[in-house]
């Protein structure tokens, strides 16, 4: 292998030369790139942009990220990974796991307790990311404009625009409180989400006449509901027939939308067709997450385990759990169903592999979907287990991340 250093935007500033590396090797159109990376109000700085030189252009680069997410109660900083790719002529010399190594590393300087990526199979797993977040691209929920004939709306809807902006946040952080990996926005990037919008005729921002009752974001040829809010049926009802009334040419409006969230599940009970499981694809991409500290994560879930304790069997249970990783080891101390975690320096504890591990604490998956692999551990242990560590709710989206929604 050739001698190479890894370099970033902040050494050497050749944007275009990165932009179009990733419009070759990912078939993303540059505006794509500049949109989500260069001229994102939270990941511009020049350092989360790291390439490798050889014959003195770039041949491979990535990108590290940084957002605030909601984890349980609590809100996490995570990484995330994105665009790694290396030219084909140049592959098979390690650059690619180089320019990874080197952002996991750069979590862990950091303190960042977990990194996600939207990944293709049988590669990131040997950097110990594992499937755990629904596909953030998938049309969940369709509703013929049939099944709305005979509904009565109490109100109208209108476009909404910047003066609205305080009522949606706050309609967002309400809605999303209990989504696992939801993105927490700051000011910012909520402003910079209507001025990418802003101007263009295939993606408009909704809001019911009563600003407390729903928003929702169209955008795209085919008017898919990208995001929506609502705090009840009835809102949710105005805000769909509203849609359908100022989109006259739709007969079916898209939702990409968690099936599990009110909304999903309102329009299902009223008629609304499931055309993706929460299921992840993961026959070309799908969400991996990287556990940066388990233990640390874990703390952070505490309350919410203490909680699942006290409604279950185990309410006056006290022991320890030991857990250990190819990622790393937690003790959890039970104390009359209070939960406190710890770091483990121990090798003696329960093993559950990161591939288990993973999606069991982000909650796509419970402890019980992994029993039959894990039969080492003790049936009274595994039911404990199962009541702590249950499928929960989870889903990680951004807007930015459709091409359609806000790329030319």
């Amino acid at each position: 292998m050739p001698n190479f250093r890894i370099k970033s935007l902040a050494d050497e500033n050749r944007i275009e030369e990165l932009v179009a590396l990733n419009a070759g090797i990912h078939n993303e159109s540059p505006s794509f790139f500049k949109k989500l990376f260069n001229d994102n109000p939270e990941n511009s700085r020049p350092d989360f942009h790291r390439f490798i030189l050889e014959d003195e252009k770039i041949v491979a680069g990535t990108s590290l990220l940084r957002h605030r997410l909601r984890w349980y109660s609590s809100e996490i900083q995570s990484g995330e990974i994105g665009l790694v790719g290396t030219l084909e002529e140049y592959r098979g010399k390690g650059y690619s796991a180089a320019l990874m190594n080197s952002c996991l590393e750069t979590l862990r300087n950091e303190g960042i307790p977990l990194c996600f990526l939207w990944g293709i199979p049988n590669y990131y797993q040997r950097f110990h990311f594992h499937y755990a977040y629904p596909n953030h691209s998938t049309a969940y929920v369709s509703i013929p404009k049939s099944c709305t004939t005979d509904w009565e709306p109490s109100g109208t809807i209108r476009p909404a625009d910047k003066a609205d902006l305080a009522a949606i946040k706050r309609l967002y952080e309400s809605y999303n409180m209990g989504l696992i990996g939801s993105e927490i926005r700051s000011e910012a990037m909520w402003k910079y989400y209507f001025d990418l919008s802003s101007g263009r005729s295939d993606a408009k921002w909704w809001m019911t006449d009563d600003p407390a009752g729903c928003y929702a974001f169209v955008a795209g040829e085919k008017s898919a509901v990208w995001e929506i809010a609502a705090t009840s049926m009835t809102s949710l009802r105005n805000i769909v027939t509203g849609l359908f009334a100022n989109y006259p040419g739709i007969e079916c409006l898209d939702f990409y939308h968690h099936p599990d969230m009110p909304v999903g599940q309102w329009l299902y009970r009223n008629g609304a067709m499931l055309r993706s499981p929460e299921d992840i694809w993961k026959g070309t991409w799908g969400g991996m997450v990287r556990l940066m500290n388990p233990a640390g994560l874990m703390e952070l879930m505490s309350e919410t385990l203490s909680e699942r304790l006290q409604n279950s069997r185990f309410y006056n249970f006290k022991g320890e759990l030991p857990i250990e990783s190819e990622v790393g080891s937690a003790l959890i101390s039970i104390d009359d169903g209070k939960v406190a975690v710890h770091e483990s320096s121990s090798d003696k504890g329960l093993y559950i592999p990161a591939s288990a591990l993973t999606p069991i604490m982000t909650g796509y998956r419970g402890f019980a979907r992994f029993r039959g692999e894990l039969k080492d551990i003790p049936d009274a242990t595994a039911e404990l287990l199962s009541v702590l560590f249950q499928r929960d709710t989870v889903f990680m989206y951004a807007m930015l991340y459709s091409e359609e929604a806000f790329c030319d």
